[in-house]
C-alpha cells in the first residue's frame, strides 16, 4: 500500500515538474519566435504623443509612473517595453522619430543587454562594447534630431533571487558600473545631460537600496517615489521645466 501511495506521489511530482518545463519552454519559445518575427515584439507601443518629454528604454521605463506635479501628463510620453536590449530601443527609436519629435528623451538601457554574461561569459567584452556602442549610437541620433538626450546611468541591480542564481554572474554588476562610467564620460565630451540613477539608487556596493527592490532587476512603488524625487531636484537644477 506504501509503495502505491509512493508511486502516486511520484507521479504527481514528475507530471508537475513536466508541466512546469512545457510552460517555461513555451513561454520562451514563443518569446524567441516574436522576436524572430518582429525585433519590436509589441507594437501597439509604438505610437508616440507630440509631447516635450519621451522616456526610452526597456521596463525600467515602462515601470515609471512619473506624477503630473513633476511633468504635466500632456508633456511625457513613457515609450518603455519590457525585456528590450539596447540594439532593439535604438531601432525602434528610427521608428518613433517618424511619427514625431520631443525636446527631451530620457534613455534607461542596457541591464537586458549585460545580463546575458551570466549565459554568455565567453562573450562578455563583445556584449559589454556592443551595448555602449548602441548608447551612443542612440545619443548622437538624438543630437542629429537636434533632441536634448539625457543619459539616465544603468540602475543597478538587487539582491539576485534564487532562480536566477545559475545564469547571474559578478561580472554582470562590474559591468553595469563600466558601461556607466564609459557612457557618462563620452555624455562629458558630448555636452549631453547626466541623470546618475545608479549613483542614487546604489547601497555602496553596488546593489540597489533593499528596501526599493520589486526583483533583482526592477524597481518598487517606493524605489520610483525615492527616483522621482531625485527626478525633480535634477530638471529643476538642469533649469529644463520651469514651475
Amino acid at each position: 500500500m506504501k509503495i502505491i501511495f509512493f508511486l502516486i506521489l511520484l507521479f504527481v511530482f514528475l507530471l508537475s515538474v513536466t508541466g512546469t518545463f512545457y510552460f517555461i519552454f513555451k513561454k520562451f519559445y514563443s518569446r524567441e519566435l516574436k522576436l524572430r518575427l518582429s525585433p519590436i515584439t509589441e507594437n501597439e507601443l509604438l505610437t508616440v504623443k507630440n509631447t516635450k518629454f519621451w522616456f526610452l528604454g526597456d521596463s525600467r521605463i515602462y515601470q515609471w509612473n512619473i506624477s503630473d506635479t513633476i511633468i504635466p501628463a500632456n508633456q511625457y510620453c513613457n515609450l518603455g517595453i519590457n525585456s528590450q536590449t539596447s540594439a532593439q530601443i535604438l531601432y525602434r527609436f528610427s521608428l518613433h522619430v517618424q511619427q514625431g519629435l520631443p525636446k527631451y528623451i530620457f534613455l534607461q538601457l542596457g541591464i537586458n543587454d549585460l545580463k546575458a554574461i551570466g549565459i554568455f561569459p565567453e562573450k562578455k567584452d563583445a556584449i559589454i562594447s556592443q551595448c555602449i556602442k548602441n548608447i551612443e549610437l542612440l545619443i548622437n541620433s538624438c543630437i542629429h534630431y537636434n533632441l536634448c538626450p539625457v543619459f539616465c546611468t544603468i540602475f543597478p541591480p538587487g539582491d539576485i533571487q534564487l532562480f536566477r542564481t545559475p545564469i547571474w554572474s559578478k561580472e554582470i554588476n562590474n559591468a553595469v558600473v563600466y558601461v556607466n562610467n564609459t557612457v557618462t564620460d563620452f555624455c562629458k565630451l558630448k555636452g549631453v545631460s547626466i541623470f546618475d540613477t545608479y549613483t542614487a539608487l546604489n547601497d555602496g556596493k553596488g546593489v540597489l537600496i533593499k528596501k526599493f527592490q520589486q526583483d533583482d532587476l526592477h524597481l518598487n512603488e517606493e524605489g520610483y517615489n525615492f527616483l522621482n524625487t531625485e527626478l525633480t531636484k535634477f530638471l529643476s537644477k538642469e533649469k529644463i521645466v520651469n514651475k
